[in-house]
């Protein structure tokens, strides 16, 4: 089956023709050789073939129907004859696709066609003498088909189908003879001249792109019936099917879903834009309405039960997954067409999406400005877009919304409800603000171009039924971007490769905006709505190449990503598509390798100066020493390495005349000291300790730090050990320095360290717990009852211990939920696991 008169090709084992194909009747099950046989036109119009006697009347009837034309034209006047032929192409119309759609369903259920000639053995031997009707169907065939064909070798099914050629025959081009002729006929009114079309203007633009239309349109006929043959363009396979024969979507069925019933209208609109008649117009939209009609009851039914449905069965369904895991999850409210869909009287954020759209609606009571309104509409749409984009790009590189969730003690699935309700609001907002712009400007109109109109109109009923499209491919958890936040749940990573899809790769860039681009034609092409049409179209494309590209790259591999659609194959043809193509693809890459830059910098830099200073620790005199007692355990070639909670011994000797009693050691990060060697420029913050146990008295914790003090007669020296009343308990590079009395002129620098985060045990809980336990021991902020009170180290805050568990664990725990627990370490670690299991298991 195919499409010209279906959404599918087949493709037959002949490549050029069916002819001699084998075939097998539907229900008998014999087998045949397809006769050769041709298309519509070579079959009226060719000389060389030969005429059946139906064939010459349908040719006739066609000429009749022109001189018809031409003379109620001349007598009866152009009005009268528009009407009488706008009532034919109806007629024809409703024969087409009521008369062949009723005849089709019932052959396609009950082979009432092949049945009745069977029971009045129309094609049998010695019929014909018998009954007029079998000699009039014998006669018919045997003067259509070649004098060697023998009807009594071919089963009844296919006799039947050459029968049901000629009507089709008859229908289908006294369809198209009084729609033209119509068409025509609605010239006479037209204000199009030759002298006009020499401008460029918008009546020159509108015959330009009508012209264009219907070019493609031939096109897109002539190349159907290159891959189709008259096979399908004549339904064959309601009679019969070809054997080794699948389903392909080849040249213009690559293109587009259904493209006899699509885009094989084209020209419908085409000749409607020349006209520039809006009745023209409504007559074009009332005729393919009927033929998406027939499509929907006759050929799509027909098209599931022989070949299958175009959704593989199979699919997964992640939206019922996520319902059968969790009893508590109800369907998210979204805004399809003009309407809202799961609404839930339970849930309050359905209130209030429901309750702004109502809102921003009445607000046109209040007779608004365009201008404001235009300035509403403009900030909604930058926003939302920003809001939307910031947030999938933060969690697709991060996972930063679903952290910020978890991290204050709620569900991953609840971060995704969240997100539900951000995105369909978002969404909400834009369109409705959108629909007001649209409705003030048109109403601020002085005259209204009702062809512009209609054509609005169209592109906005193209758009919801991409939407709907879109939906029923990827289901609610790929409308909603649910792999971003939910790839757990994702057993058999895999793009959706089947509706709308097998044509276009990223639909919402092309079909997604035709809305957009209908309200400039619902306001005449107003600056305002073009500019708001343009940043939608912008927002979508950004959207999909910087935030919705890198992660289907990430989540299903580059060869996914990679895939071309059907669309693109297509053009890609095209060499100068091509090459354009292939370098947006470098430029936008470009873009995204900037947009990657890694978050680490900071501790990059640290490490690069750390290593920078090793070799410039700066001392006075060759009798000056000021180290850095060395662990083997932690440190090892030099590279001195501490981890949070260690105690830190510094050694250091100086000459006696350089010596002061309120001589001091600081402890700094490398990055917070500058480029001054010779005077420190920045606080201690507390972070230091005296040389001796004299210099500071009323200091308890400066002079606690001295474990060693010596005076020599030619040099002092001594010990002091950093614990955790002075050290830092956040990681990074740091350096000692030793200044001299009570002021900041530097000394003694000490080679640079790092204070490192421990790796904390994370194979169970309970390891996790005891692990954490043991740390914050060592770092004395824990009480009695083993909760953490940051009162007992103030250098140890609720911020710290947050960076610590981030740092050691990757997982975040805000201070709010350490609250809510009061503190309660295992609490806080059980919560932590649960969080780094689930942080690990999305992609």
């Amino acid at each position: 089956m195919t499409e010209t008169k279906s959404g599918k090709a087949v493709a037959p084992a002949a490549q050029d023709s069916v002819a001699g194909t084998l075939a097998v009747c539907r229900s008998s099950g014999e087998e045949f050789r397809v006769p050769k046989t041709h298309d519509m036109l070579r079959s009226l119009f060719d000389p060389r073939l030969r005429k059946s006697f139906l064939e010459l009347c349908i040719t006739l009837s066609l000429v009749a129907n022109c001189a018809f034309c031409y003379w109620s034209w001349r007598v009866m006047g152009g009005e009268w004859a528009m009407r009488m032929y706008l009532a034919q192409y109806l007629a024809w119309r409703l024969t087409y696709n009521l008369g062949i759609g009723l005849i089709l369903h019932y052959q396609s259920h009950y082979e009432f066609l092949t049945e009745f000639a069977k029971r009045n053995g129309l094609f049998a031997s010695g019929a014909a003498s018998k009954s007029w009707l079998a000699s009039f169907c014998q006669f018919e065939i045997a003067s259509k088909m070649p004098r060697e064909y023998d009807m009594a070798q071919y089963p009844t099914e296919f006799n039947v189908w050459l029968l049901f050629r000629q009507f089709v025959d008859l229908v289908l081009m006294q369809d198209f003879t009084t729609y033209v002729l119509y068409v025509l006929l609605s010239f006479s009114k037209s204000q199009v001249t030759w002298s006009l079309l020499q401008h460029l203007n918008w009546t020159s633009c509108r015959v330009y792109v009508g012209t264009l239309m219907l070019l493609l349109n031939v096109w897109v006929k002539m190349d159907a019936h290159r891959v189709v043959k008259d096979y399908a363009w004549y339904w064959g396979d309601f009679f019969f099917l070809l054997k080794d024969s699948n389903l392909i979507f080849d040249g213009v069925f690559n293109i587009s879903p259904h493209p006899m019933y699509s885009i094989g209208y084209m020209g419908y609109y085409g000749v409607s834009l020349i006209t520039g008649d809006y009745r023209v117009l409504l007559v074009s939209i009332l005729g393919h309405f009927l033929q998406f009609l027939f499509l929907k009851y006759v050929e799509t039914p027909h098209i599931e039960r022989i070949y299958g449905p175009d959704q593989p069965s199979s699919i997964e369904r992640v939206d019922d997954q996520i319902i059968k895991n969790n009893r508590n999850y109800t369907r998210p409210l979204m805004m399809t067409y003009f309407w809202f869909k799961n609404f839930d009287p339970l849930r309050p954020t359905d209130y209030f999406t429901v309750g702004t759209a109502a809102a921003s609606i009445s607000a046109i009571l209040l007779n608004p400005k365009k201008e404001t309104v235009f300035a509403i509409t403009l900030f909604v749409k930058l926003v939302t877009s920003m809001v939307n984009f910031f947030i999938l790009r933060r969690q697709s590189t991060d996972k930063w919304f679903t952290k910020l969730f978890l991290r204050n003690g709620y569900t991953q699935l609840y971060s995704y409800q969240m997100w539900q309700f951000i995105y369909n609001f978002n969404l909400m907002l834009s369109y409705v603000t959108l629909a007001l712009q649209t409705w003030i400007q048109f109403q601020a109109l002085s005259q209204h171009d009702y062809t512009n109109v209609i054509f609005g109109f169209i592109l906005v009923a193209l758009h919801i039924w991409a939407d709907g499209e879109i939906l029923n491919a990827l289901t609610e958890f790929g409308w909603f971007y649910g792999d971003f936040f939910l790839t757990n749940y994702i057993q058999r990573p895999k793009l959706a490769s089947h509706g709308i899809y097998r044509y276009l790769k990223n639909p919402e860039c092309v079909l997604g905006v035709a809305g957009a681009w209908g309200t400039v034609l619902i306001t005449d092409f107003s600056v305002e709505n073009i500019i708001l049409a343009t940043i939608w179209t912008l927002s979508n494309h950004i959207m999909v190449t910087f935030v919705e590209s890198p992660h289907v790259a990430k989540v299903y591999g580059n060869e996914m990503l990679a895939r071309q659609s059907g669309v693109g194959k297509t053009l890609l043809g095209f060499t100068p598509i091509k090459h354009f193509s292939d370098w947006l693809d470098k430029f936008s890459g470009s873009l995204i390798d900037m947009l990657n830059v890694s978050t680490e910098g900071r501790d990059q830099l640290e490490d690069v100066i750390a290593a920078a200073l090793q070799a410039t620790t700066r001392k006075l005199s060759p009798d000056s020493e000021f180290e850095i007692n060395r662990d083997s355990e932690n440190n090892s070639d030099g590279d001195f390495s501490f981890t949070i909670g260690d105690s830190i011994e510094i050694s250091w000797k100086l000459p006696r005349e350089l010596y002061h009693d309120e001589d001091w050691i600081g402890l700094y990060r490398v990055l917070e000291t500058g480029e001054d060697r010779y005077r420190t420029l920045v606080s201690s913050r507390d972070h230091w300790c005296a040389t001796n146990t004299m210099g500071y008295p009323k200091s308890v914790k400066a002079i606690g730090a001295v474990k060693e003090f010596t005076k020599g007669d030619t040099c002092v020296q001594g010990r002091v050990v950093f614990d955790h009343n002075l050290l830092y308990f956040e990681k990074g590079v740091y350096e000692f320095r030793y200044h001299s009395t009570s002021g900041h002129k530097v000394l003694m620098i000490s080679p640079p360290f790092k204070i490192t985060v421990p790796q904390l045990d994370l194979d169970t809980p309970e390891a996790l717990y005891q692990s954490t336990v043991k740390l914050l021991e060592k770092c004395h902020c824990l009480n009695e009852n083993g909760r953490f009170e940051h009162s007992k180290n103030k250098y140890l805050s609720e911020r710290t211990l947050q960076k610590l568990f981030r740092n050691s664990t990757g997982a975040d725990i805000s201070s709010d939920y350490m609250k809510r627990v009061n503190y309660e370490i295992r609490e806080i670690t059980e919560r932590i696991y649960e969080m780094k299991k689930i942080l690990d298991s999305l992609r």
